[in-house]
């Protein structure tokens, strides 16, 4: 495997079979709720529902090398974690499982992030601006609009 994506998988905290997966990431997000991450569903009124965080599922080809990696996954990834409001510098505790082979391994987002923005030589901003949902994260400078005058009905 490429020594750069060795390099991200080696932020893996966690390391299950594959075959594993469905119980695995549940217990991921589980894991992540408890610690605080973003819920993505609430607990209902009755409070016996657990609040679940995110998880982001992607397949690293071995073979497809660090340039592909770079060009398909990480652009997905970066829009998706924009997507649903999981913004750097923690992404809100998101949870990445990728499968390798046969082994899937967890790792948390903002760590992910972090190491690829490094790795790529561009800054986390910059990614987010170039694979991004494009959407601005604060209202736009300059004048306020007047607003049109109200016709007479």
């Amino acid at each position: 495997m490429d020594d750069r994506l060795n390099r991200l998988m080696s932020l893996s905290y966690r390391e299950v079979p594959a075959q594993e997966a469905n119980r695995a990431i549940a217990e991921a997000r589980e894991e992540a709720a408890a610690c605080g991450a973003a819920a993505a569903r609430p607990l209902r009124d009755d409070r016996t529902a657990p609040a679940m965080s995110r998880s982001y599922e992607l397949v690293l080809d071995e073979q497809g090398g660090w340039d592909r990696f770079a060009a398909q996954a990480l652009p997905r990834l970066i829009y998706h974690l924009e997507s649903v409001g999981a913004r750097p510098p923690m992404c809100k505790g998101m949870v990445v499982a990728v499968f390798v082979g046969d082994r899937l391994h967890f790792l948390r987002a903002g760590a992910l992030v972090q190491l690829a923005a490094e790795l790529t030589g561009v800054s986390i901003d910059e990614l987010f601006r170039r694979h991004g949902t494009g959407e601005l994260r604060s209202a736009p400078g300059g004048p306020p609009l007047a607003l049109p005058p109200v016709g007479k009905g």
